[in-house]
């Protein structure tokens, strides 16, 4: 059940604004104190004097209020009853003029049943007990009812406010966290009709080229149709694999390796772009799906390689430690020009894509200017234990 027993925490703005609030009255107090007693100087009595200390010393107390309360609550019930008895009980009110002031930031900071308790015990002196009369009642009630009441309902309405924004930024946050899932959903079902579509139009390729195998006299024919088998079964393959991991967001599991993903590839791939290429450990420790991962970084390396820095020198660095697969392509500044029309050709999206690729299989990837006008790719894909 929500109650008003205890004051929600306040946050730093707000305790630095009621802290500069509690300076300002209490400078303002002090000013008009001094000047009154300054423009009364034929009328003080003996006591003035010692009046004006008392009230200054409370009005001071008020900067330390937002971090003391209930000892400036206590200084004040002092000064007012030294007050109350410095008069010599007569049937005038003696109430200070901060006393308002501090049972406005009492209620503000303490429980209300210390607060309004330290109002009835400031009301007390005020009204006085000894000489009670409406006059005096008033004036008190005035001094510590009405200041606590409007501080109370202040106190309840920033409770308020405070407990409606908090309900409009988890609602905020449960619409954003619903278009996420809506925006997920609907991506992951935008890829299983790729999927499917590539799928049927691969299947058919492969089932093609599979008769033609087998029907054709022709040497040459025949070892294109084998080749376009192969391809297009590992093409089935990595598509399956990587469907596994969007939509379900597993890792990949240790599988056979297929015939062509293993470093002749990569050899025959660095070859072609005349890098040089050295491959530490063995292979056949990482699955399928991370083979076809380290092939995608090194092909997309030595393209952009190729097209942005002709003619550098290029170093392909594959290492299987048996945990992972690590990759690194790094070319040496560009020899010469580089061509307008084949820098822009592309989507300009294969480092982007790349890097989405090996984040799916839980790697790290980067790539980016090694200082000395080369580029470094650099990729390294866990390979769960077989």
């Amino acid at each position: 059940m929500h109650t008003l027993s205890r004051w929600p925490e306040l946050i730093v703005r707000d305790r630095r604004m009621m802290l500069m609030a509690a300076i300002g009255a209490a400078a303002l107090l002090a000013v008009v104190q001094i000047a009154l007693y300054t423009a009364n100087v034929h009328t003080r009595g003996p006591g003035t004097l010692a009046e004006l200390l008392l009230n200054l010393l409370l009005d001071a107390s008020l900067t330390l209020v937002v971090r003391l309360p209930r000892t400036v609550g206590a200084l004040a019930v002092v000064v007012t009853t030294v007050l109350a008895l410095g008069a010599g009980l007569t049937p005038e009110a003696v109430t200070p003029a901060a006393i308002p002031v501090v049972v406005s930031f009492l209620v503000t900071l303490l429980p209300w049943q210390q607060a309004f308790a330290f109002a009835a015990v400031l009301a007390l002196p005020a009204i006085p007990i000894w000489s009670p009369s409406w006059g005096n009642l008033y004036m008190a009630l005035s001094s510590t009812a009405l200041p606590a009441l409007v501080a109370l309902y202040l106190r309840a309405r920033y409770e308020l406010v405070r407990s409606l924004r908090k309900r409009a930024e988890l609602a905020d946050s449960e619409r954003r966290l619903l278009a996420e899932r809506a925006e997920t959903a609907e991506r992951q079902r935008l890829a299983a009709d790729l999927h499917d579509i590539v799928t049927h139009h691969v299947t058919e390729i492969v089932l093609h080229a599979d008769a033609l195998r087998v029907t054709t006299g022709d040497d040459d024919a025949r070892a294109a149709a084998e080749q376009i088998r192969r391809v297009g079964t590992r093409t089935l393959t990595e598509l399956r694999d990587l469907m596994r991991v969007v939509t379900t967001g597993a890792r990949p599991l240790p599988a056979g390796r297929p015939d062509d993903d293993t470093d002749g590839d990569l050899a025959a791939l660095a070859a072609a772009d005349d890098a040089a290429l050295n491959i530490e450990g063995d292979p056949g420790t990482v699955p399928a799906v991370v083979a076809r991962a380290v092939y995608r970084v090194v092909q997309e390396s030595l393209t952009n390689a190729r097209k942005h820095a002709p003619g550098a020198p290029v170093t392909v660095t594959v290492v299987y430690p048996g945990d992972r697969a690590d990759v690194e392509v790094r070319n040496t500044a560009p020899r010469q020009s580089a061509d307008p029309a084949l820098t822009g050709a592309g989507s300009g999206m294969g480092l982007t894509g790349l890097n989405r690729r090996v984040t799916l299989l839980g790697g790290t990837f980067s790539a980016g200017d090694d200082g000395k006008g080369g580029f470094t790719v650099t990729a390294s894909i866990p390979a769960p234990a077989t």
